[in-house]
């Protein structure tokens, strides 16, 4: 039972009786921080040493108290305040790691508990659509990400606060961190399966109607825009009279900004975007709240058109294919436009080229 606080230090008293000291050291700019000691002397002691550390710049934690959650809102707070702020899409993968892991204390952790929550990551239903459906489980990429996430954030902190992490938590069994690409996925969209997503839209207020996902999907096909990219796409984005679209560095997946040719079909759409679009609204798919939702409305979308197999990633696909199949653009641009980093990953699309 807390009876009172002083200076910092909360004085309570225990079931038994017995007094107990609770020194506290709340500082803007650094993790909260309390430890409990039997007399106030040891307690006032601590909280004096903590706060002389962080006047000097020289805080230590203490690795057995630091959390997941602690580590991760730490991380993303200093890279809220940088110059180079992270995406949306990778907070969100942030925030799943801290969801998943955020109660154990850092050095609680063990390899052991790292492989497992990746094989679970990849084999279990990542939650429930609204109707109630499981959600497949997250794909090798997806999982490979969340490691690095943690790895990546649990490396900066222990060096920002000067306390030591487990050599070995991070060096997992050969073949236990997921793979960053499983291989060139060939799923193609025919012609039918188009005009039944479109058909497969409900009008009705708070879901996406046969209009929305007509152009939601069609300006997909003609621009390969990832996820991300097309919910994130803003009016002011939109360059040279409507026929460019900027996709700056901070909403791409490979953080490499470039510019995406419009078609005069995705300049249609855009148009029709404008004319609906809410005053003062800065996004042009206002109608998406984030990438996620998009994802799960376009299962939803699939599962009732009838069409199997079908990942809203898969139009990206499809909309690559399509480029090189038009002949319009030569190697090098169709990979400037659609943001293909490398030719490990585009190599799947040459044969499409040569024909």
């Amino acid at each position: 039972m807390s009876t009172k606080s002083k200076d910092g230090i909360r004085e309570s008293i225990t079931a038994n009786g017995t007094k107990r000291y609770e020194a506290r050291v709340h500082r803007a700019g650094y993790p909260n921080q309390s430890k409990t000691f039997d007399t106030r002397k040891e307690a006032i002691a601590w909280k004096r040493s903590m706060d002389t550390n962080i006047d000097n710049g020289r805080l230590v934690l203490d690795s057995k108290n630091v959390t997941v959650k602690q580590i991760i809102d730490d991380y993303l707070d200093y890279r809220k305040k940088s110059t180079i702020p992270l995406p949306d899409n990778q907070i969100t993968e942030y925030q799943r790691v801290s969801i998943a892991l955020g109660e154990f204390a850092i050095n609680n952790l063990d390899r052991t508990d790292l492989e497992n929550w990746l094989k679970l990551l990849m084999t279990e239903p990542r939650g429930k659509f609204k109707d109630g459906r499981l959600k497949p489980p997250y794909a090798e990429a997806s999982a490979r990400k969340f490691y690095y996430c943690l790895r990546g954030a649990a490396t900066w902190h222990s060096a920002q606060y000067r306390y030591h992490i487990n050599e070995f938590l991070f060096q997992l069994q050969k073949g236990a961190i997921p793979k960053a690409w499983a291989g060139h996925r060939e799923r193609r969209l025919s012609d039918d399966e188009e005009k039944a997503l479109y058909m497969a839209g409900i009008e009705r207020k708070d879901t996406y109607s046969p209009t929305d996902w007509k152009r939601i999907i069609g300006f997909a096909l003609e621009t390969a825009l990832r996820e991300q990219e097309l919910v994130l796409a803003r009016w002011q984005d939109i360059r040279q009279d409507g026929y460019k679209l900027y996709v700056p560095a901070q909403h791409s997946k490979t953080r490499t900004e470039r510019i995406v040719l419009l078609s005069g079909v995705a300049r249609q759409i855009v148009e029709a975007q404008r004319a609906d679009a809410p005053e003062e609204e800065q996004r042009i798919f206002f109608q998406i709240p984030n990438p996620e939702s998009l994802c799960d409305a376009f299962a939803r979308l699939t599962t009732r058109a009838k069409v199997k197999d079908l990942h809203f990633h898969d139009l990206r696909h499809e909309a690559t294919s399509r480029l090189c199949e038009s002949g319009k653009l030569n190697m090098m641009q169709v990979m400037e436009m659609t943001g293909h980093s490398n030719m490990s990953t585009f190599k799947g699309y040459l044969h499409l080229l040569k024909e």
